[in-house]
């Protein structure tokens, strides 16, 4: 009910000329990233960056990799204290001053796409329906609105700009128990030898900010021994 009476009152965009449907969105979308073919290409990716958000004292900076389906974070924060989590295809983890823990809220299926290095080429196989909402605003913007299910019953909604085609946001449940409603918006897209990449990640919930910003990308490879389960996370599994 809360979406239609928002598209009822959003600003509306000539659709002349405009796009009609969600394949024609995400198409445009990879086309505007550089390609499938340039998509395809990444296969291992190392991102660093610093973060900072509501109730955060100071920076941390951080350091993220990922291959296929496979993913690690570091991150230190200004108090010098590290928080280490991933994911190795199986099972998601951190590891922070408190100890190890495993992620059993989360579910699996939602982990594994945000490991997914080429989500950008096959969206539509994590939902269980995906349509197009017609144009609406977000953040200040006139973008194509995708509104979808995921398979695991969480409602999505994508927005990409009328203008670029590139993705400028999301209005999201999260993927675990809470179902808390975010907002997801990606800004200062650039080219690090691939496709292009948000460099300017702001996540919003509720009256909590915590934005993220790309100092690098890299796509040197990665060993697979780097996305093993530390020892303190095998011992939990036992």
């Amino acid at each position: 009910m809360a979406i239609v009476i928002f598209a009822g009152v959003a600003p509306v965009w000539p659709q002349t000329g405009q796009l009609k449907t969600a394949d024609a969105v995400l198409d445009r979308y990879k086309q505007a990233l550089g390609g499938v073919e340039a998509i395809e290409k990444v296969q291992s990716e190392t991102v660093r960056g610093e973060a900072e958000g509501t109730g955060m004292p100071g920076k941390a900076t951080f350091v993220y990799y990922a291959k296929p389906f496979k993913s690690l974070s570091k991150v230190r924060r200004a108090n010098s204290t590290e928080v280490v989590s991933g994911f190795d295809g199986k099972v998601s983890w951190s590891v922070d001053p408190q100890g190890a823990s495993i992620d059993k809220d989360t579910a699996l299926e939602s982990v594994r796409r945000d490991a997914d290095l080429q989500y950008a080429l096959h969206q539509p196989d994590y939902f269980k329906k995906l349509d197009f909402a017609g144009v609406t605003d977000f953040d200040g913007r006139p973008c194509y609105w995708l509104h979808g299910t995921t398979n695991w019953g969480k409602d999505n909604n994508q927005f990409y700009d009328v203008q670029t085609g590139l993705l400028a946001g999301y209005r999201f449940q999260a993927d675990d128990e809470s179902a808390a409603v975010s907002t997801l918006v990606f800004q200062d897209y650039k080219n690090f030898g691939g496709p292009l990449v948000a460099t300017k990640l702001t996540f919003r919930t509720g009256d909590h900010t915590r934005t993220f910003t790309y100092k690098s990308v890299t796509y040197e490879p990665l060993a697979d021994s780097l996305f093993e389960l530390p020892e303190a996370v095998k011992a939990l599994l036992k």
